[in-house]
């Protein structure tokens, strides 16, 4: 259960992110997702081709990688599926405190989705903990 579960909230979250940086890299304006450049802060450069291009590859394909290495059970899969929560809950933290945007209805979510990942990395340290101390 706890690999199904982290293999549907990494594949949730690496199609939003593949989804949104894609749009934000191809239309850096943001018209495309309802943004617009005016909600950056004024010390921020221009548009969000480089927001973007961090949506595409850390929570677009990182998690969609991170998927395989759960797949395939690497050694090191729940270090990657808590690294994976951890820049989640960061982007939406950055979002906040330095960009000064609010948005609830996609940073709510991507919290409780970054949380859930790091709950169950947890679980699957725990899991292999107790695997090893039987042997």
């Amino acid at each position: 259960m706890n690999k199904l579960s982290t293999v549907a909230l990494l594949i949730l979250l690496g199609a939003a992110g593949t989804f949104n940086g894609l749009s934000l890299t191809s239309d850096p304006t943001g018209r495309s997702l309802g943004l617009n450049v005016g909600m950056l802060p004024a010390w921020h450069t221009w548009d969000y081709r480089i927001s973007g291009l961090f949506v595409l590859i850390f929570l677009g394909l990182g998690p969609l990688i991170c998927v395989a290495a759960v797949l395939v059970d690497a050694s090191e899969a729940a270090v990657y599926v808590a690294c994976v929560g951890l820049v989640t809950i960061g982007w939406v933290v950055w979002q906040i405190l330095l960009l000064d945007i609010h948005a609830l209805r996609a940073q709510v979510p991507l919290t409780v989705l970054g949380v859930a990942l790091i709950v169950l990395a947890i679980g699957q340290f725990r899991t292999r903990a107790r695997d090893r101390s039987r042997q």
